[in-house]
């Protein structure tokens, strides 16, 4: 953690559910480095992207989220908390060969996927809940166009038909 200090001003809402050395350095009044993940799933430090893909493929194994609801990266035995802009999780891939039909998401890790959960939501995202229901995943743009070749048009409504399951979108 590099300290930089807080203007005496500036009052910060402290989770109670980060790790004891996080919260003392932050009652100190410093600043954690601002490590981002926008809503597209690309990672930032202090605004400058990050380059290295084995720091990226760390990170994204090691995104999870405190009981008291901050975004933290995970690397035993640190925990370090982040700025999310959307969401943690990403859909990289859909397997619709397979049933039922896989996602494959940015921490490395494949789920069934359950058609149930699927949302569209405005400006064109696509997410579907993973993780045992505890998180969302934004669908990334090759999982978008994979998954598309699901959709129907039925009058004037959109449905996504997958392993014989059917769900309206819009």
């Amino acid at each position: 953690m590099t300290a930089k200090e807080t203007p005496e001003n500036s009052p910060i809402e402290i989770d109670e559910t980060l790790p004891e050395v996080v919260k003392g350095f932050l009652r100190k009044g410093y600043q954690l480095e601002d490590i981002f993940l926008n809503a597209r799933g690309r990672w930032t430090h202090q605004g400058d992207p990050f380059e290295n893909q084995k720091i990226i493929a760390l990170f994204n194994r090691s995104v999870s989220r405190t009981a008291g609801g901050t975004w933290v990266l995970e690397v035993p035995p640190y925990t370090y908390p982040i700025r999310v802009e959307d969401t943690g999780f990403f859909v990289e891939q859909v397997d619709l060969s397979v049933t039922p039909a896989q996602v494959y998401l940015s921490d490395e890790t494949r789920e069934d996927f359950d058609l149930s959960t699927l949302r569209y939501e405005p400006e064109g995202r696509l997410y579907c809940t993973v993780k045992g229901g505890e998180f969302r995943a934004r669908f990334k743009k090759p999982a978008y166009y994979a998954i598309s070749e699901c959709f129907v048009e039925r009058g004037d409504a959109i449905w996504a038909e997958v392993d014989g399951q059917e769900i309206r979108l819009l």
